[in-house]
């Protein structure tokens, strides 16, 4: 696996990578906190995705598939962003943005 997810975020983990206490894993400023999953991609972590307009109302409207987020954007003329995001107790929190290549990267 190469990312986990705890309650706060998505992190990205090292080679040879095990959880402390089996579930728990140690986040700096986050302290001992439980991984809820692991997964290859950040896609498989995230709860929605986002798209940004660059546009006068800088709207941003919320998809819960990644592939229908990336048509819908892409059919719209107005520049936009796309954003992988997961909830917390402090609400929708963006954790990942597709660079050009089309890629998910952890903010």
């Amino acid at each position: 696996m190469k990312y986990i997810r705890t309650r706060d975020g998505i992190y990205e983990t090292i080679e040879g990578f095990k959880p402390q206490f089996e579930d728990m894993v140690c986040i700096p400023n986050e302290g001992l906190t439980r991984i809820i999953k692991q997964a290859d991609t950040i896609e498989e972590l995230c709860d929605e995705f986002v798209v940004a307009y660059d546009n006068e109302n800088h709207n941003h409207i919320v998809y819960g598939d990644l592939e229908w987020t990336i048509t819908k954007a892409t059919s719209s003329k107005i520049n936009y962003v796309i954003y992988g995001a997961i909830w917390t107790d402090k609400g929708l929190v963006y954790v990942a943005k597709m660079n050009d290549k089309g890629e998910l990267c952890l903010l």
